[in-house]
C-alpha cells in the first residue's frame, strides 16, 4: 500500500516490516491443514468414498488457512471501523453486522475487549485514525489513536491479531518517528499496542517503553532495504530514483 502527499508516493510502514520473516504464520498455516482435514475424517478414511470426495477434502485443506485468514481479517477490520466510529461519536452497532455468524461473534467479542478496556481505565481519546509521513526517511502510514490513558498521552495501535507479534512494537515506534517529524511542538512520546482478543474478548494494553531508539533504528534500516532490493514503483518518490543509483541513497 502506497500514501501520496504533495504529488509523491511513499510504502507504508506494515509494508516495510512486511519484509520481516514471521516464521510463526508457517506453523499457523499447517495447522489450519491438519484441522481440516481432522473435521473431514470420515471422509478420508471411509474407503467406499468416490476417490475425487477424498481429492477435495485435500485440496480444501491446501487452502484452508486463506479462508481463515480473510475471515480473520475481516472481523479485524470490523471491530477497527466500529472503535473508530465509537470514537468518534458515531453509530457503530451496523458495524458489528455480518451474514457469517463466526465472523459476526468475533467481532463482537474483540469490540467487547475494547470496551472492557476502556471501562476499567480513564481515557480520553484526543485524534482518531492518524496519517502520518516522514519524508526524511521516505515512508508513510496511519495509527489508531492518540488518548489521554490514566493522564498519560499515548500513541496507540490497535490490534486483532491472534497475538502481539515481533514487529508490531517496531511499527508504533515508526509512527512516533513521522508524527513528531510533522508535529514537532506536540510529540508524542508514549506508545502502546492495544490487542483485542477476537476469540475470549479479552483486552491487553502493552506500553512499549524499551529499546524505542533502537527498534526506530532498525525500521528505518528496513526502509533502506526495502527502496535498494528492487526497482520501486512509487510516483516521483526520491529514494527510487537514488536507490538506482547504488551508494547514492538520500539517507
Amino acid at each position: 500500500m502506497a500514501y501520496e502527499l504533495n504529488g509523491v508516493e511513499y510504502p507504508s510502514v506494515t509494508t516495510i516490516t512486511g519484509m520481516l520473516d514471521k516464521p510463526a504464520l508457517l506453523g499457523w498455516a499447517a495447522n489450519c491443514a491438519v484441522d481440516h482435514i481432522t473435521e473431514n475424517l470420515v471422509v478420508v478414511r471411509d474407503p467406499t468414498r468416490n476417490v475425487h470426495e477424498v481429492e477435495a477434502v485435500l485440496e480444501t485443506a491446501r487452502k484452508a488457512y486463506v479462508q481463515k485468514k480473510d475471515k480473520a481479517a475481516t472481523a479485524g477490520t470490523m471491530v477497527h471501523d466500529a472503535i473508530e466510529a465509537y470514537v468518534n461519536g458515531d453509530s457503530y452497532d451496523f458495524l458489528l453486522e455480518h451474514p457469517d455468524s463466526d465472523i459476526a461473534e468475533k467481532t463482537a467479542r474483540g469490540f467487547e475487549a475494547f470496551l472492557s478496556w476502556e471501562r476499567k481505565n480513564h481515557v480520553k481519546w484526543l485524534e482518531s485514525e492518524v496519517q502520518v509521513f516522514c519524508e526524511l526517511e521516505g515512508y508513510a502510514g496511519r495509527f489508531d489513536a492518540i488518548a489521554m490513558v490514566n493522564d498519560h498521552r499515548y500513541l496507540i495501535d490497535f490490534k486483532t491479531s491472534k497475538g502481539i507479534w515481533p514487529e508490531m512494537p517496531v511499527q508504533v515506534c515508526a509512527y512516533r518517528q513521522a508524527y513528531n517529524e510533522m508535529y514537532p511542538k506536540n510529540k508524542v512520546e508514549n506508545l502502546a499496542l492495544l490487542h483485542l482478543d477476537k476469540e475470549t474478548a479479552e483486552p491487553t494494553f502493552k506500553p512499549i517503553e524499551k529499546e524505542i531508539e533502537r527498534m526506530t533504528m532498525f525500521f528505518n534500516s528496513l526502509v533502506r532495504a526495502y527502496y535498494l532490493q528492487s526497482n520501486r514503483r512509487l510516483k516521483n518518490n526520491p529514494f527510487v530514483e537514488a536507490a538506482k543509483a547504488y551508494g547514492k541513497m538520500p539517507f
